[in-house]
């Protein structure tokens, strides 16, 4: 059953990968970072966080004409999310206890406002809503060992690269492996080599594909982790060595 989940799913992103967008808005950085911090505050699973950001980069990429001052924006980010937690969870939210509730209301969003927003983003993308995000793989490719260790750095790894738009042209299972890849080297785990041949053989990816992409997730995090020295309130990798030496480098 699984085997064929992830066929079904390595075939449906191929068929994706031509739409995905090769530009986004100007502010996504700004958008992707408030969007994480609104995963972390509300503790959903980060699959919501990857959907969302699929659904805004979509969204903008098919409006190309599309110019909004900054509260628009925001309120076509947070309905992207609205929409990835609508698709990804099963429990009717408690408004009580629910960050974006509080949000919406704080930025003067009404719910017709709401409602119509999340209508046009749903026919923009044609409600071809249901996409596979690089969280989707982890399962399919982690190791039988240090599967809890590794699985708990892939998740930021993922949700940093996710982050930057340097990663909207790799396709997700390629980029969930990268992240296991960059994990398991950063914790220093070896003798792994079977995942590799595992990986090459699944998703069809080459050797020097799989390594720059982890090197470049590496980076990402060497980034993050100095960013983090100035405004360290962020979730980090303490654990992971991340000296120069412990880096993945292509041959």
């Amino acid at each position: 059953m699984e085997t064929q989940q992830l066929r079904t799913m390595l075939s449906i992103e191929k068929s994706d990968f031509s739409q995905i967008p090769m530009k986004s808005h100007p502010k996504r950085r700004q958008i992707s970072d408030y969007l994480h911090k609104l995963t972390d505050d509300e503790r959903v699973s980060d699959d919501i966080f990857a959907l969302a950001m699929n659904l805004f980069d979509r969204f903008i990429a098919k409006r190309t004409s599309f110019q909004s001052d900054d509260r628009s924006l925001k309120r076509i980010a947070l309905c992207c999310y609205h929409i990835s937690k609508k698709l990804r969870t099963n429990i009717v939210n408690n408004k009580e206890n629910d960050q974006l509730s509080s949000v919406f209301s704080k930025e003067n969003y009404d719910d017709e406002e709401i409602f119509d927003t999340e209508k046009m983003i749903c026919n923009v993308l044609d409600w071809d809503l249901a996409a596979v995000v690089p969280h989707d793989y982890i399962q399919h490719f982690l190791p039988f060992e240090n599967q809890i260790q590794i699985r708990s750095h892939v998740h930021i790894l993922l949700s940093i690269a996710i982050c930057e738009l340097n990663t909207l042209t790799i396709l997700p299972s390629l980029l969930t492996c990268a992240c296991i890849k960059a994990a398991m080297n950063g914790l220093s785990l070896k003798n792994f080599h079977h995942i590799d041949e595992f990986i090459f053989q699944t998703i069809g990816c080459k050797k020097i594909e799989l390594l720059q992409t982890q090197c470049m997730i590496e980076d990402f995090l060497q980034s993050c982790i100095q960013t983090l020295k100035q405004t360290p309130r962020r979730r980090c990798l303490a654990p992971i060595e991340t000296s120069p030496q412990q880096r993945t480098r292509v041959k």
